[in-house]
């Protein structure tokens, strides 16, 4: 019976973690951007760009509208820089989009070193982001020329405006950006006038557009489509755009979601007017990942003129920035199933970092936090283990007494357990409490803007990545460098195995050896910072399992 269950045990823990690895991973570095600076705004002289991939959403999600020929755009691409004191944005007249964001306090490596990162980062043939279409009157809108106010713009402080224009089919489109110095927000208000002599029947969409390679380097966290529907939160992973998947109702806002960072449109309702119905719909195309926010279809009369509002959004998954932005941002931050676990830590580490300005010092207090917490169960788990302990012979007997019999042995195995008042489960279920705190740290460490490119102490720059002391030499599986931090995890769980308890059986003994080794092994491309929370948990039950062991209770 003890044999088989700590056989199920250790299968579980691996097995556990074996799956972690299967969905999160090794953590590849970030791919660098090969410029720290956007270009200047110029004529250029490339074939015109594809227009942003459509896909076409009407007023019902399973019907499709058809598209209306158009000719080919004409005319030399314009890039437009705009430069705030967050971020350098590259706008493109080719249907108004943008290209390229680049966010001034955040780096492609630790130390501020690899250049700015670029939070958007497309190619010279992409389609840009944000580009708008017109179902029903020019579905190719968003390859079109459009004409911009300015070929720069500097917002050093206050707002600024910088306005893309065009007229396809008798509609005037006027695209009127907004931005704040002191900002990552910023507003886009699509303005069309009808200028046809007729009525009208329109149908704008809008479409963020991200590279695929974003995904790749999604070790931990999740990469995708993010949205809030009727203000509950709804993602689309990068694996299932494929299949163009579709969504509507009330859509506060729409999101295109890399590691630690999100690029996201918010629509702005009129005061007092309830929102409409919208359509999601994701796809790819390419290289790239494309989610489309389309309206409900509006009607135009001759010489009348529709806007319609949006807050942009680009820049890092930093609650302390998505919450004051509202339309449920904040929702973005998600942690999965153990959000409600993992937020409370978050928020943990940051009132202690703002006291100490470590964050590997505010990991370590809130795992004896954590700790202080658990103590009491962990100490009924190691007093179950021994009491278990010191009725190993009385099994032994029992067991060779009736091993022709199992049934009658496990039937008096179980009288001896409840004639001493043990439970055999005692030593167990404290622990498998702690799991959920296990996986919910795992995932802020893996999700938390916070612990990018966060310093600890001497070799580790980055809390995020994993430990590598460099030495000048590449070894297999491991890379540039030694995982001290992993190994002195490591030796640490080897020390606690030996104070534990153990059955007397020596099978057992020896598996439950080979679990530092097996541990080792799969944490060694962890976040630095969980590999510092599993070390320092395990240095405080090595503490707590010597004075439990001395202690006569």
């Amino acid at each position: 019976m003890d044999q088989k269950r700590m056989l199920l045990a250790l299968a579980l823990s691996v097995g556990l973690m074996w799956l972690w690895i299967m969905f999160f991973g090794d953590k590849p570095q970030e791919q660098p951007v090969t410029s720290t600076t956007a270009p200047q705004s110029q004529a250029s002289k490339a074939p015109a760009a594809a227009g942003t991939p459509q896909v076409s959403a009407p007023a019902s999600p399973s019907a499709a509208a058809p598209a209306v020929p158009t000719a080919s755009p004409a005319g030399a691409e314009t890039l437009v820089e705009v430069r705030t004191p967050l971020y350098t944005a590259v706008f493109t007249s080719r249907g108004g989009g943008v290209k390229t964001v680049i966010l001034q306090d955040y780096y492609n490596q630790p130390e501020q070193k690899g250049g700015h990162f670029a939070v958007l980062d497309l190619g010279e043939n992409d389609p840009a982001s944000l580009a708008v279409n017109l179902t029903k009157l020019d579905p190719k809108l968003s390859a079109r020329n459009f004409t911009p106010s300015a070929d720069k713009l500097e917002v050093s402080s206050g707002s600024k405006q910088l306005v893309f224009t065009t007229t396809v089919a008798g509609v005037k489109v006027d695209k009127v950006y907004t931005f704040k110095a002191g900002s990552y927000a910023w507003e886009l208000n699509l303005r069309l006038t009808n200028q046809s002599g007729k009525k009208l029947e329109l149908q704008p969409s809008i479409a963020l557009v991200e590279m695929k390679k974003r995904a790749e380097s999604a070790a931990y966290a999740f990469t995708g489509i993010q949205y809030s529907k009727a203000g509950r939160y709804e993602e689309m992973s990068a694996g299932d755009l494929d299949d163009n998947p579709k969504d509507t109702g009330d859509i506060s806002y729409l999101g295109l979601s890399i590691p630690y960072f999100l690029g996201a449109v918010a629509p702005l309702e009129p005061q007092g007017q309830a929102p409409p119905k919208r359509f999601v719909v994701g796809g790819e195309k390419g290289e790239l990942m494309l989610a489309t926010l389309v309206e409900p279809l509006m009607a135009l009369e001759p010489g009348a003129t529709r806007e319609t509002g949006y807050m942009i959004f680009y820049g890092p998954k930093d609650l302390k920035v998505l919450e004051p932005l509202g339309h449920n941002l904040d929702q973005s931050v998600d942690f999965g199933w153990f959000d409600v676990i993992a937020k409370p830590f978050l928020i943990a580490m940051n009132l202690i970092f703002d006291f100490i300005g470590n964050y590997g010092i505010a990991i370590i207090i809130v795992t004896l936090i954590t700790k202080l917490i658990f103590w009491p169960l962990t100490r009924k788990s190691y007093k179950s283990m021994k009491e278990m302990q010191k009725l190993q012979p009385h099994v032994k007997r029992l067991r060779e007494k009736f091993k022709d019999d199992k049934q009658r042995m496990n039937q008096e195995i179980m009288q001896l357990y409840k004639t001493y008042k043990v439970n055999p489960a005692g030593g167990c279920l404290p622990m498998l409490v702690q799991i959920p705190v296990f996986i919910a740290f795992y995932k802020v460490l893996g999700n938390a803007i916070e612990l990018r490119h966060a310093p600890f102490m001497l070799w580790i720059n980055d809390l995020s990545a994993p430990d590598r002391l460099s030495i000048g030499i590449q070894i297999p599986y491991v890379g540039d460098g030694i995982p001290v931090l992993t190994l002195l995890m490591g030796a640490s769980m080897f020390l606690q195995q030996k104070m534990t308890p153990t059955t007397g059986d020596p099978t057992q003994a020896k598996m439950m050896m080979m679990m530092p080794v097996v541990f080792t092994v799969m944490f060694i491309n962890f976040p630095s910072g969980l590999v510092l929370y599993w070390l320092v948990n395990n240095l405080m039950s090595i503490g707590q399992q010597y004075y439990t062991n001395r202690s006569k209770s």
